[in-house]
């Protein structure tokens, strides 16, 4: 994911990313950079400003924004995390774990990328703040922003992702909506990947006799295709 951004450079072959040839201009990775976002695993350790507004707004002011647009930027990056407005004027390092991580993701999204990538974003926060955080990234997707994702949590992805690509040892193994690499579980527990648990309940479910599809992951759909397994049970009872 670092070639994707420029923070690598090809040593053989070509990386192309929004038009540009990553590695043959430092003022195309400029240009890079602004389309693509990066937020490392645990970014929450590149806090660093009095405040929160000073820590999102750092990026913008490095493009030498007038002040306006920079504030601009930080309020609405700052709403699109779910982080409130009087917060911003607090230390960082006075915020919950899963709203210090929120704030460190604003300060990427301030430099109003296209592409967002995120190295394990939830790891390390509790139910509460993982949940938080993957519905404020799924508005973003919603809105138009590209997400790309590395996670080994199958739980995250199953949530967050229309595309999944497996990858071991530098080469992909499995590709193809997330429905089509989750059916394959038993490649995936080959790699140490699980499916996500609803989806080892259906399965299982399925394996003792019931009629339900086992391409099921997220959990939705499994309440939705369980009550109406129910419903035409109860009415045949009756």
């Amino acid at each position: 994911i670092q070639h994707m951004n420029g923070l690598l450079r090809p040593t053989e072959g070509t990386v192309q990313v929004c038009s540009i040839k990553v590695g043959e201009k430092k003022k195309d990775l400029r240009e890079l950079r602004r389309h693509v976002g990066m937020v490392f695993q645990y970014p929450e350790h590149q806090l660093f400003e009095e405040t929160v507004w000073a820590d999102i707004a750092f990026g913008p002011k490095n493009l030498q924004l007038p002040e306006s647009e920079i504030g601009e930027r930080v309020k609405w990056a700052a709403e699109a995390v779910g982080l409130p407005e009087d917060i911003l004027e607090r230390s960082p390092f006075e915020l919950s774990g899963g709203q210090m991580r929120r704030a460190a993701i604003a300060g990427v999204l301030a430099m109003k990328c296209d592409v967002l990538i995120l190295d394990e974003p939830t790891a390390g926060l509790d139910p509460r703040g993982r949940q938080s955080l993957v519905d404020h990234l799924l508005r973003l997707n919603k809105d138009g922003m590209t997400l790309i994702i590395v996670s080994h949590s199958m739980e995250d992805i199953a949530k967050l992702a229309n595309r999944v690509i497996v990858m071991s040892e530098g080469s992909i193994i499995l590709q193809g909506t997330t429905r089509e690499v989750f059916a394959q579980m038993d490649k995936m527990r080959g790699l140490s990947l699980d499916v996500p648990q609803v989806t080892q309940l259906m399965m299982g479910l399925c394996d003792r006799g019931m009629p339900v599809p086992t391409h099921i992951y997220r959990v939705q759909e499994a309440v939705t295709v369980l009550g109406n397994l129910l419903r035409r049970n109860n009415h045949a009872a009756r």
